[in-house]
């Protein structure tokens, strides 16, 4: 019976942390490599990726995507300010952003004196996303006139969404630790059942037979 509640106990131990692992498998840090999205990531940085595949991204996500459609054999991390069908309006500051017809609240873009440039207004095309960095006056982004498709990235060019790292499974500490503890407490009754058992057969009175003279 002792033996019975451990074994259960490191059943229940394994299974919390095999769940989770599951849960936390394909999760990575990604390196920023530049400016474009600070001060959100700040170059250096680490940032904790989950992968997706593009098709369930939304407006305001930050995510990591092949730049090829931008001439550049590598990733890149942006902004999606719109998907399939927005109408995007941007400023000649490039820091005032509409999106059909809803001016953007952008709390996350980096401090300093606007940068002068081409107003853009662009229809996003079905299938594709426009990106913008959050450092707007450094950021080489959809803004970009020479750049096809008015500038956007097709949703099969991602490849990871940025996460908050406190978002990531962790094993379930609760149902780990009441594992644990009932194996530890099945294997230390198992070994006190041992014990009085050898006590018992040892103090058995022995019964003496004719023959054994």
């Amino acid at each position: 019976m002792a033996l019975g509640i451990a074994v259960a106990g490191m059943v229940l131990a394994a299974v919390s942390i095999l769940a989770t692992r599951d849960e936390t498998a394909g999760y990575r840090t990604w390196q920023q490599q530049s400016r474009a999205m600070e001060p959100t990531y700040p170059e250096g940085s680490d940032v904790t990726v989950r992968p997706v595949d593009g098709s369930g991204v939304r407006r305001g996500d930050v995510v990591l995507f092949s730049a090829r459609d931008w001439g550049a054999d590598s990733v890149f991390m942006m902004r999606v300010i719109g998907v399939g069908g927005d109408h995007v309006v941007i400023d000649e500051t490039g820091t005032r952003v509409s999106v059909n017809g809803k001016t953007l609240r952008e709390p996350y873009l980096a401090k300093g004196d606007p940068v002068f440039g081409l107003p853009v207004e662009v229809t996003v095309p079905a299938g594709r996303l426009f990106l913008l960095g959050d450092h707007r006056d450094i950021a080489a982004d959809s803004r970009a006139p020479h750049y096809e498709h008015s500038g956007t990235i097709a949703r099969s060019a991602v490849v990871g969404i940025a996460v908050d790292p406190a978002s990531v499974p962790s094993p379930d500490r609760l149902w780990t630790w009441v594992g644990a503890a009932t194996a530890a407490a099945g294997l230390v009754a198992a070994a006190v059942a041992a014990t009085v058992r050898r006590r018992r057969i040892g103090l058995a009175p022995r019964i003496w037979h004719p023959a054994s003279r």
